[in-house]
């Protein structure tokens, strides 16, 4: 007996030192690991809805969101829009994946799951009654998915929508995981201190191929070389593992040995899902953060660790709650991550070992592509909601203060087939010397500086507000008033620590009149909003007017620059508006230009007579269908420019574009200088045939220079820059498609789910950021994005019958 329990523990030692060789050995490894300090977040009051799922399809090309307010939206890659969007009845949804041959998307509830059409969003199937739904996988080798309850797991046909097996195992199911090579499926139970297994089986024919003993929660590898899983090194400790198909659990490589102290400060958890990208393996506890490890060296060399904000309410519990799949890739290098069950949306980059991107979502069309150096790409209200923070600090740098410096149209695509480091942004450096502004008094009475939005009232219509540079003065090089989210005023240095800027007041959007102030530093960064509500409770305005300038040009004094449709858009977008805001406005005032009556002097005469008549409470609308084109930046920095009749030759002659044409500096100037609040300029402006080769170069700064004049000037701007020459692509509409797609969105088709007869401007963006590729593909083959940018405040602008 002495001999006996003198080998056991002998044994029980080797044991010890064998498992703490490892655990040691590993630990080493992963003091050089990395963590991404800085994150981007958002503001939770701002959020409109949450999303409760998200998923990439087998081919790359799209990424599905769902929102819990229904919204079910497909996200082109590529072209970095929103391509559809559809509303899903939905009571407690889960998860949603696309079926193997990307044409579906599976809802899935807690007692139920839909498959829909995601380009009509036909809700093509349903199956309901279940008490909870543990997990739901797509299969990789055949159009099938598997929906896991508690003790067994169903088969379906994504064509038939036919239950084809029903797997039984013994209660306490956790997850499953499709073979990426033939018809295998690894079932997983939960986790039990006495007694870990899991189960191979052939779902085609429902039979066991393994049962494995003494190992749990395994995934397969997706490429194809072998399996993942847990296993206990004795006395409970677990070590992440990973083996060859068909090896034995003896022969496979220990990534990780998990001690409780390192597992508690990186609040991960046990992995439920992997991942290889190359010889990195991502893998994800649900939504409690992700892990990266090295398949050949073994370790953890990336970790999210916990955040400051505490998002442990939407964490999972692997020992009971659904079972997300978390991560998908994007190319061969960058995986797309949800890390927390939140909005936000990482892409990791294998090669760079690091967070590169994130891709955020919110309802009503708001999302933002955004780089881990600044640079950002998506809508207006989203890099409003958006800021900058550290892992273990409070302080906060907001998106939206880097847009003039940061946005990047085509941001995504440029991170996926980039391969150059992306350097981290370093919040000290960025937030540490920015202007702080102050809003000091309206009409000399002081404003309250402990209230976010201070409200003062006021009888007079014409008021002074007084701001100050209270930090960082000489680091300001402009400090801009807006009203009502239009630009009204800009200072520029030197100027003092104080600046009045005197205001009218309207009811243009009723008693209350919004104001903001914001700094900007030599770097392009602004500094964070001040805000003041004055309630204006004196006299109505006069009933409002709308001032519609439109301009169109068929014909170039170069001829080969000559146009088709131009003329005819720029006559039935006229008509149109004019028709439907009759009911509106108390007066529509019509300008048209046309042909070699767009000179720079002749649209500068006809925006000063706006200028002279236009009101607060006043609508702009300009309209251009003709050509633009940005200038190559020979004398000085490259510029947006729309093009007179007079302009002989688009490129190669800056000198002439300075000279004759209209800058985009010109219509910021127009912007501001015209008083009506409500604003809005839709560009139609194509490029010549013969420009083509010039335009595949410029249309990222054309689009980024639009975007600067909307953001600057606080107006609505809708784009269709970049597209050919109409002739050629749209002659079956007699429009251009852009145009085309507006009168059909002002004609009715664009009135949202309200349906109440009006057509608002945010509702026009929208429809026509949706209409236009359909009809570019239907007629050219090819689908074409407009683009819209809006900073102000929603309006109607026509009333349909």
């Amino acid at each position: 007996m002495t001999i006996l329990r003198i080998s056991a523990l002998q044994g029980l030692t080797r044991d010890f030192f064998f498992i703490a060789g490892l655990v040691i050995a590993l630990s080493n490894q992963v003091e050089g690991q990395v963590v991404d300090e800085t994150r981007l977040q958002y503001e939770e009051s701002q959020l409109s809805a949450n999303q409760v799922g998200m998923s990439v399809s087998s081919d790359q090309k799209h990424i599905a969101f769902l929102l819990d307010n229904g919204e079910l939206k497909i996200f082109d890659i590529l072209n970095s829009v929103f391509i559809q969007s559809h509303f899903v009845e939905l009571t407690d949804p889960l998860e949603i994946a696309f079926s193997l041959d990307n044409t579906k998307i599976i809802v899935v509830e807690n007692s139920q799951f839909q498959v829909l059409d995601w380009k009509s969003g036909e809700v093509l199937f349903s199956q309901d009654g279940y008490d909870m739904i543990k997990t739901m996988r797509v299969a990789h080798t055949s159009d099938h998915f598997a929906v896991a309850l508690d003790e067994t797991v169903e088969i379906w046909d994504a064509q038939s929508f036919n239950r084809i097996q029903t797997l039984t195992i013994k209660k306490n199911l956790a997850t499953v995981s499709f073979s990426y090579k033939d018809e295998s499926l690894i079932i997983n139970q939960k986790w039990s201190l006495f007694k870990n297994r899991y189960f191979i089986y052939n779902y085609m024919t429902g039979s066991l191929i393994d049962e494995v003993d003494k190992s749990y929660l395994a995934t397969f590898d997706n490429t194809k070389q072998g399996l993942f899983f847990y296993k206990n090194f004795g006395y409970g400790i677990p070590a992440f593992n990973h083996k060859a198909l068909g090896a034995e659990d003896g022969s496979a490589k220990v990534l990780q040995v998990f001690d409780g102290k390192a597992e508690k400060t990186n609040d991960v958890g046990i992995y439920l899902t992997s991942l290889r990208v190359g010889d990195k393996v991502v893998s994800a506890a649900g939504y409690r953060g992700f892990s990266v490890f090295d398949i050949k060296q073994g370790g953890r060399i990336f970790t999210t660790k916990k955040t400051k904000r505490d998002r442990s309410s939407k964490a999972i519990n692997v020992m009971g709650d659904y079972s997300a799949n978390p991560h998908y890739a994007l190319n061969e290098d960058k995986v797309l991550v949800n890390a927390y069950g939140d909005n936000i949306n990482q892409i990791y980059s294998a090669e760079q070992n690091a967070i590169v991107g994130y891709i955020f979502v919110d309802a009503d069309g708001s999302y933002a592509v955004v780089s881990k150096d600044g640079r950002f790409d998506g809508t207006t209200n989203a890099a409003e909601k958006l800021y900058w923070t550290h892992r273990t600090s409070n302080k906060k740098t907001n998106l939206e203060s880097t847009f003039s410096r940061g946005f990047t149209p085509g941001l995504l695509a440029s991170l996926l087939q980039g391969t150059d480091d992306i350097v981290e942004f370093d919040i000290t450096d960025e937030a540490g010397d920015l202007p702080v502004m102050q809003m000091i008094s309206f009409n000399d009475s002081p404003i309250s500086k402990s209230d976010e939005t201070p409200i003062v009232t006021s009888n007079q219509k014409l008021g002074e507000i007084r701001v100050s540079v209270i930090e960082n003065h000489q680091n300001a090089t402009q400090i801009r008033l807006f009203h009502n989210n239009k630009l009204t005023q800009t200072v520029n240095a030197p100027f003092g620590q104080d600046i009045s800027f005197p205001v009218t007041l309207s009811n243009s959007f009723g008693e209350d009149n919004y104001f903001y102030t914001v700094a900007t530093t030599e770097r392009g960064i602004d500094s964070e909003k001040k805000k003041l509500i004055v309630r204006y409770q004196g006299n109505l305005d006069e009933d409002p007017k709308m001032f519609l300038l439109t301009v169109g040009v068929n014909e170039y004094k170069n001829p080969k620059y000559n146009l088709n449709y131009a003329i005819a858009d720029a006559d039935a977008f006229s008509e149109t508006v004019a028709k439907g805001a009759g009911d509106i406005f108390s007066k529509v005032e019509q300008i048209n230009i046309r042909n070699q009556e767009f000179t720079k002097l002749g649209l500068m005469n006809a925006l000063e007579q706006v200028k002279s008549s236009a009101n607060e409470q006043d609508l702009f609308v300009f309209y251009y269908a003709g050509h633009g084109v940005m200038s190559e930046g020979q004398s000085k920095e490259s510029e947006f420019f729309l093009v007179p009749h007079d302009i002989t030759q688009l490129y190669g002659r800056d000198d002439m574009l300075l000279e004759k044409a209209i800058s985009a500096n010109d219509l910021k100037e127009i912007s501001r200088a015209i008083n009506a609040q409500k604003q809005v300029f839709i560009l139609d402006a194509c490029q010549s045939a013969a420009a083509l080769d010039a335009v595949i170069s410029r249309g990222i700064s054309e689009e980024k220079a639009i975007a600067h004049l909307a953001r600057s000037t606080g107006t609505f701007w809708m784009t269709a820059t970049g597209s050919e020459q109409f002739a050629t692509e749209f002659e079956s509409l007699g429009h251009g498609a852009f145009t085309y797609a507006l009168l059909e969105g002002l004609s009715g088709k664009a009135d949202g789910a309200n349906a109440d007869n009006r057509i608002t401007v945010r509702e026009l963006v929208a429809y026509i950021e949706s209409r236009v590729p359909e009809l570019s593909e239907k007629h050219k083959g090819k689908p074409q994005f407009p683009a819209g940018y809006s900073f102000g405040n929603d309006f109607p602008i026509v009333i349909y019958e």
